[in-house]
């Protein structure tokens, strides 16, 4: 069993708290929101203000603030409020746990983050305490489900710390998923490709929807049933992830510029197809 901290009881925290729960672990929240401490206390967990955090007795702190983006970009500051609380509280307390991030981030944030730490802990990462990454794959609607049966666990790890592989190793055992190392900037930069890919088919089936209703065809949710099941792209996981550089063959170059010269007779943008053609080009591609 662990002793768990989760500063953030939003939908990432709560589910991450209630998910480690699930498994004999002791979990305590950390949020600056009144009600967000009330919702986890509500669940029968201890939850504090974050300057009331006591690491005495922590082995793990899950850190699942939020990171809105905003005209500028990602806003870092709930995070670094959270790091600099978290700072504070190893100042106070002569141990040494684990700290673990899980909100999306660019690559390098973790590093800024953990700066924050030692800067206001005086202590060193890799001798005070530990940093780790752990991305979370979890839908809003079915947030805890999703903790509970994860598909994969992903951790980043700094100059391969095997002391914290092996500790985080043994709190995801229960759950049944297999388990990626890798290096901090390597799981930031996954977790962006895994909601950036989502994202693209999303907008690409919904461009097709609208060419195919502009087009008369009434059918649409079967055709792209029947396409779930003949596209290799869809049925096959690994399909287009090797570095093989730009698709070629004798079909994917001439159907696509035959596809967009069509939509331009028709009067009728295309982007997605028009942003694959001109990634493929831009590789060497046609």
């Amino acid at each position: 069993m662990a002793n768990i901290l989760v500063v953030g009881a939003g939908v990432v925290g709560t589910a991450t708290g209630n998910g480690f729960a699930k498994h004999d672990n002791k979990v305590t929240f950390a949020d600056v929101d009144p009600g967000a401490r009330e919702r986890a206390a509500a669940f029968g967990f201890a939850a504090v203000e974050p300057d009331e955090i006591d690491l005495t007795d922590t082995d793990i702190v899950f850190v699942a603030v939020s990171a809105p983006t905003g005209a500028d970009g990602i806003d870092l500051s709930h995070l670094v409020a959270a790091s600099r609380s978290l700072g504070a509280a190893l100042q106070r307390t002569p141990v040494s746990p684990l700290v673990v991030y899980r909100c999306t981030t660019p690559p390098g944030t973790t590093r800024r983050l953990t700066a924050a730490l030692e800067d206001v802990s005086g202590m060193r990462a890799g001798t005070g305490f530990a940093v780790a990454y752990n991305p979370e794959y979890l839908r809003a609607a079915t947030a805890f489900d999703d903790f509970l049966r994860p598909p994969m666990v992903t951790v980043g790890l700094f100059e391969n710390d095997q002391k914290t592989a092996e500790t985080l190793h043994r709190l995801y055992r229960p759950f049944g998923a297999p388990i990626s190392f890798l290096g901090v900037e390597e799981a930031e930069f996954q977790k962006y490709v895994h909601n950036l890919f989502n994202a693209t088919k999303i907008s690409f089936f919904n461009e097709m929807r609208g060419i195919a209703h502009g087009c008369g065809l009434t059918r649409v949710d079967e055709l792209f049933q029947i396409t779930a099941v003949t596209a290799e792209g869809l049925r096959n996981p690994r399909y287009g992830i090797d570095d093989r550089g730009p698709y070629g063959g004798g079909c994917l170059p001439k159907d696509v510029s035959a596809w967009l010269a069509e939509m331009e007779r028709l009067g009728i943008e295309s982007p997605m197809a028009s942003a694959a053609r001109t990634v493929n080009i831009r590789m060497g591609g046609r």
